[in-house]
């Protein structure tokens, strides 16, 4: 229904599982690595447990898609509802082995020699058995018994038990100790986080398609992280609602209100009884983490008294109309008009880049720069975008329309500027819509070219530069080789082609672009991100990625140097 309105391929946020839209966070990488581990280990039985709608299933058909070559043979059972003869043909059937008796030592004896001959093979056979939680005494038995297959030196099937919490409860029984001993790997599965629950939301409606304009505001991404506690199938409900909403609506914000009557809607509660105490507490300790937030910032910068004084004392101004000029920003309330003079304390705690900043308009500022950077990747500026600037979700957005992307570091400048890539400074001084942001575009020498200029001037001292920022920076790059963000061991793709030819380029690695991502390209990996101070993963992700742009010979890449 809203699909066309948003710019949507298909829907973004539907419950059935599709390879496609797979977004994995730290929890569901570090799930996959212990499944992983265990598996080539063979410590024969691994437990997964994860509360519903966590990604249980995610990860698991994330590691049966990475274990589909020679080297393995896999059966998902995933309606254990069975008795031990039933479960017994079901595996066997999922083999593609005689599946036929009744009796379980006939069915027992057929996948021995199917696993004896795997085993000769050199292929590692694995079992996963989902929703296990609802295996009853007797059938685990047949499972232990399955797990006695073996030879006097290995494993010949690793069976990975996947489960609610119920499944816990169940394997402590006494007597099912046998079978609980036996289980050397265990991983529980937690919700995401609330930034991962931001870029959940971002990789979904980008995967679908977005290009209508459609952004949750920071606000509404508090509040779905508070309702849905990080646990991603409810998050997918929850904005399937409030996207459902703001289409009716006409909107293409999603806002906290927007959220506040998707929950309400979806619990079937009236108007007038939308105040239950639980949902009072989570608004309340929203409004607590975001005030938290602001007097700490305030209190870090030493501007919360001047902070106070400006906000009284400057009334707000209408977004212009037209571009603003190319060199210095408009003045706040559309003149050349200052903001009033500080007191002689409250300047001793400013700098006069602070207090320059703060003397601009906003949303001016900000379009300066978001176009700055556009510009350097040769891409259309806007003239007006008819929004809120904010970082870095509105400017996440906009620069996705242009092809880019915006990739979050935390650091010095010096260190965001060896990255070689313009980028978006994040400043100490706070205005309506939050930190004014600056676009670095070029460096040279001490010199570092910012958009909008300060003081008229568009080049200022990297030592003034850093005094004004608070250590988070954007790089503003283009995923040119559409190279994935998080890679598995093992996954085969053309784009992994791609990687290996930037890590070679980048010094990093001197093996074949075979597409694989083997050993020999994850320790590349690593050695790349250990040389450019990035955090080691072997999953690759975004900054990696961002970082190795840079190294690309065969596109014209802007860099801080000027070209």
């Amino acid at each position: 229904m809203y699909t066309k309105y948003f710019g949507f391929k298909e829907k973004p946020f539907t419950l059935t599982p599709n390879p496609r839209f797979i977004f994995l966070s730290k929890h569901h990488k570090e799930a996959f690595a212990h499944l992983l581990y265990g598996i080539n280990s063979h410590y024969g039985f691994i437990e997964l447990i994860g509360e519903v709608g966590t990604g249980k299933t995610t990860v698991l058909r994330t590691l049966l898609g990475q274990l589909q070559d020679k080297n393995y043979r896999t059966a998902l059972i995933f309606n254990p509802s069975l008795t031990g003869v039933e479960l017994l043909r079901s595996i066997n059937n999922e083999f593609g082995i005689d599946a036929g008796s009744h009796y379980a030592n006939e069915l027992l004896a057929v996948l021995n020699r199917f696993l004896l001959e795997e085993n000769t093979n050199g292929r590692t056979v694995v079992l996963v058995i989902d929703e296990a939680q609802n295996l009853d005494p007797a059938t685990l038995e047949q499972i232990r018994l399955i797990s006695n297959l073996e030879t006097e030196d290995d494993k010949l099937i690793q069976i990975i038990l996947a489960g609610q919490p119920e499944l816990e409860r169940l394997l402590s029984k006494p007597e099912l100790r046998q079978i609980n001993q036996r289980i050397a790997v265990r991983y529980r599965l937690s919700p995401i986080s609330m930034d991962e629950t931001r870029a959940y939301i971002r990789h979904r409606m980008e995967v679908a398609g977005e290009s209508g304009g459609v952004s949750f505001s920071r606000y509404a991404i508090k509040y779905i992280y508070l309702y849905t506690r990080g646990v991603p199938r409810m998050i997918n409900i929850l904005c399937d609602r409030a996207l459902l909403i703001a289409y009716g609506d006409e909107r293409r914000d999603i806002s906290a209100g927007i959220i506040s009557r998707a929950i309400r809607e979806i619990l079937n509660l009236p108007r007038n009884r939308f105040a239950p105490r639980h949902l009072a507490a989570m608004i309340a300790a929203v409004i607590i983490v975001v005030l938290l937030a602001l007097w700490a910032a305030q209190w870090q910068s030493g501007r919360l008294l001047h902070a106070g004084r400006s906000l009284l004392a400057r009334s707000p101004a209408p977004a212009p109309t037209e571009p603003p000029d190319a060199t210095t920003p408009a003045k706040a309330g559309g003149s050349s008009v200052k903001a009033p003079p500080l007191s002689a304390s409250a300047a001793r705690r400013i700098s006069s880049a602070e207090q320059e900043l703060l003397s601009y308009d906003q949303v001016s500022t900000h379009l300066h720069a978001l176009n700055a950077l556009i510009g350097r990747w040769r891409g259309q500026s806007y003239g007006a975008v008819g929004v809120r600037l904010t970082t870095p979700d509105t400017f996440s957005r906009l620069a996705a329309k242009r092809g880019l992307r915006l990739t979050p570091f935390k650091g010095t400048l010096d260190e965001a500027i060896r990255f070689g890539l313009p980028f978006l400074a994040v400043t100490r001084v706070s205005g309506e819509l939050g930190p004014y942001c600056l676009a670095v575009t070029a460096v040279r020498g001490d010199g570092v070219t910012v958009s909008p200029a300060l003081f008229g001037k568009g080049t200022i001292a990297k030592q003034e530069l850093a005094s004004l920022v608070n250590g988070t920076f954007y790089l503003v790059w283009k995923n040119i080789g559409r190279v994935p963000v998080t890679i598995t061991p093992g996954e085969r793709r053309n784009e992994i082609g791609t990687l290996q030819r930037l890590l070679k380029q980048a010094g990093s690695y001197h093996g074949p672009f075979d597409g694989i991502y083997g050993d020999a390209t994850a320790a590349a990996v690593r050695e790349f991100q250990h040389a450019h101070g990035i955090a080691v993963d072997d999953l690759v992700g975004e900054l990696t990625l961002a970082a190795l742009v840079a190294y690309d010979k065969n596109a014209n890449i802007p860099s801080l140097k000027g070209n």
